[in-house]
C-alpha cells in the first residue's frame, strides 16, 4: 500500500474532526442553554514556526524584526518576500524576469489548530519554465499535548494540462512533519518526505540529499526517452532529534534513507555502458547536524548535511557545510559566512522541466563541456566566503560587503560554478569576487533592501545583451558584471 496516498485524506479527516468538535463546543447543548450575547474575547496566538528548523533562524542583519501575534479566527498575511534582479550589465533584465516571490496567508482556528496558504515562485529552485516555476501550497497544523503535526500539501490547478485541479502531499517538502516533545529541552521530529538538507544563508544550496533515478527500468538508456521512461527525483526522509538546553542554544542531528532503482550489472555506466537486463532497489542514506545560538545581539548557525550514494543517484551535491555569524554592537553590525560544498561525481544535467537529460544530441547525461568532456567541478570541494559590515542610522542600516566564490563552489545561485561558465563550458568563472553596497530600510513591518554588486571573474563568463547567439561558443564574453537587486520583506 502506498502510504503517500493516505497522507492527504488523513490530514483532511483530522481537520474535519477538529472543526466539527469546535463547532459542537460552541453550540448550545440543550434548549435551555443560551448563547452569550457577545463572544468572549480570544487571546492572539504567536505565529507558529517549524520546530527549531535551523534555516528559519536567518541572521537578522537589518535589526530586530517587528512581529505581532497572529489573530484567532481571522485571516492574516504571515509574510511576503519579493526578490528581483532589476539590472545586470551582462544581460537584459525586465521586471518579472526570474523574480522570486514567497507569500503566506494564515488562519488560526484556535491556539492549537491552523492552516496556511502559501505561494512560492522561485526560478532557481523550480526551473525557468513559467508553468513549473511556482507552487501553491496548503499547510495544515495541529498541536495535541506533546505532539505537533503539520502536513504540506500541493495544489495543482492544471492537472495534465487539461485544467483539472488536484491536491496531494508535497512529497519533497521539509515542512511536513510529526514532532514529539517529551520534555522542555528535547524534541523528536519525523520528516516523512524531506529530512531538510538545504545548507547556507548567503550561499544557499539546494537539497544536498536529493536523488535522481530513471523511471521505467529500460534495458538500455538512450538519448531520448521511450514510452514511459522519465527522470524521477526524491528527497531523503528521516528522523531528527533536537536538544535545547537553554532558550538561546539548540543542537540537532538527523538521519534518514530512501530507495531508488539502479541496474544490477556492476559495469553499468550511464555514459559508457548504459545497458542493463535488470534493475534493483538500492538505498541512499543521509545525515545532518547543526548548532543554532541566538540572542538579542548574536546569531550563530553551523549546519552540515551529506548523503552516501551521490554517484549512483546523479546528485548535484555530495555534502555541504556552513558557518554563519552575525553580531550587533551598539549601532554596528557585522556578519561572516563560510560555506563549502562537495559536488557529486556523476551529476545529471537535466532539461528545464526535469523530465529527461538536457544534452541528447550528442548524448551527455552528466554535466559536460562543448567538447563532451566532463566539467571540472564534478567531485570537487570548494568554498565561498562573505564579510559584511553595516551601521544603523535611524531606520536605515547601510552596509558594504565582500564575497568570494571558489572556482568549483556549487550552490543554487546563478553564480554557481555549474551555471556561470566560459563560452565552451570548459571552465567556470575561475574564482569570483563580488563587492557590494546596499542598505536595509525598515518601515514598520516592511524591510526594503536595495543592493548593487560589482562582480569580477578570473575567466570571461559574463555575456552581453548586444551579442546573443544561437551557438554560445561563438559569443564574446567578459570578466566583469554589475548587478542591481531589490529585496522586500513583510513579516506579521
Amino acid at each position: 500500500m502506498n502510504l503517500n496516498r493516505l497522507w492527504a485524506p488523513v490530514c483532511f479527516s483530522l481537520f474535519a474532526t477538529v472543526a466539527h468538535a469546535q463547532e459542537a463546543a460552541r453550540q448550545p447543548t440543550s434548549v435551555s442553554d443560551e448563547a452569550p450575547a457577545q463572544p468572549a474575547p480570544v487571546a492572539p496566538q504567536p505565529v507558529a514556526e517549524n520546530p527549531s528548523y535551523p534555516s528559519s533562524h536567518a541572521p537578522l542583519f537589518s535589526g530586530p524584526a517587528v512581529k505581532s501575534q497572529a489573530p484567532l479566527q481571522s485571516i492574516y498575511m504571515e509574510y511576503l518576500v519579493y526578490k528581483q534582479r532589476l539590472y545586470s550589465s551582462s544581460q537584459n533584465i525586465s521586471l518579472g524576469d526570474r523574480a522570486k516571490l514567497d507569500a503566506a496567508f494564515g488562519y488560526f482556528f484556535n491556539n492549537d489548530t491552523s492552516l496556511r496558504f502559501r505561494l512560492d515562485i522561485d526560478p532557481d529552485k523550480y526551473g525557468d519554465d513559467q508553468n513549473l516555476t511556482s507552487k501553491f501550497e496548503l499547510r495544515l497544523f495541529h498541536r495535541y499535548d506533546n505532539f505537533e503535526f503539520q502536513a504540506d500539501l500541493d495544489i495543482d490547478g492544471d492537472v495534465g494540462g487539461h485544467g483539472g485541479t488536484s491536491i496531494g502531499p508535497d512529497n519533497d517538502s521539509k515542512d511536513s512533519w510529526i514532532a514529539y516533545k517529551p520534555s522542555n529541552t528535547l524534541q523528536v521530529i519525523f520528516r516523512p518526505y524531506n529530512l531538510g538538507t538545504e545548507i547556507g544563508q548567503a550561499f544557499r544550496t539546494l537539497d544536498v540529499a536529493r536523488i535522481y533515478y530513471i523511471n521505467g527500468t529500460p534495458a538500455y538508456v538512450s538519448n531520448l526517452p521511450i514510452e514511459d521512461e522519465s527522470i524521477r527525483s526524491k528527497t531523503v526522509a528521516g528522523l531528527e532529534v533536537q536538544w535545547s538546553p537553554t532558550a538561546a542554544l539548540s543542537l540537532y542531528a538527523g538521519a534518514g534513507s530512501s530507495s531508488f532503482y539502479y541496474p544490477t550489472n556492476s559495469d553499468f555506466s550511464i555514459e559508457q555502458n548504459a545497458a542493463s537486463e535488470s534493475w534493483k532497489a538500492k538505498e541512499d542514506r543521509a545525515y545532518k547536524a547543526g548548532i543554532v545560538y541566538k540572542t538579542n545581539s548574536i546569531n550563530f548557525v553551523t549546519e552540515y548535511a551529506t548523503h552516501l550514494n551521490a554517484a549512483e543517484t546523479g546528485a548535484l551535491l555530495d555534502s555541504a557545510l556552513s558557518v554563519q555569524y552575525t553580531q550587533w554592537v551598539s549601532n554596528f553590525v557585522g556578519a561572516l559566512e563560510w560555506t563549502t560544498s562537495r559536488a557529486g561525481t556523476e551529476a545529471y544535467r537535466l532539461s528545464k522541466d526535469f523530465s529527461w537529460f538536457q544534452d541528447t544530441t550528442p548524448f551527455h547525461p552528466v554535466y559536460s563541456d562543448y567538447y563532451g568532456v566532463k566539467q571540472d567541478w564534478l567531485g570537487k570541494t570548494d568554498s565561498a566566503e562573505l564579510i559584511k559590515a553595516g551601521w544603523k542610522v535611524g531606520s536605515w542600516v547601510p552596509y558594504i560587503s565582500y564575497k568570494h566564490l571558489g572556482k568549483y563552489f556549487i550552490d543554487r545561485d546563478l553564480e554557481s560554478a555549474h551555471k556561470l561558465r566560459t563560452a565552451d563550458e570548459t571552465a567556470s568563472h575561475g574564482g569570483l569576487s563580488i563587492f557590494g553596497l546596499g542598505g536595509y530600510y525598515t518601515a514598520g513591518k516592511f524591510t526594503i533592501q536595495p543592493e548593487v554588486e560589482f562582480m569580477e571573474a578570473k575567466n570571461a563568463v559574463f555575456g552581453s545583451s548586444s551579442d546573443i547567439r544561437e551557438d554560445r561558443v561563438l559569443s564574446v564574453l567578459k570578466k566583469k558584471n554589475t548587478v542591481f537587486t531589490l529585496n522586500t520583506r513583510y513579516s506579521y
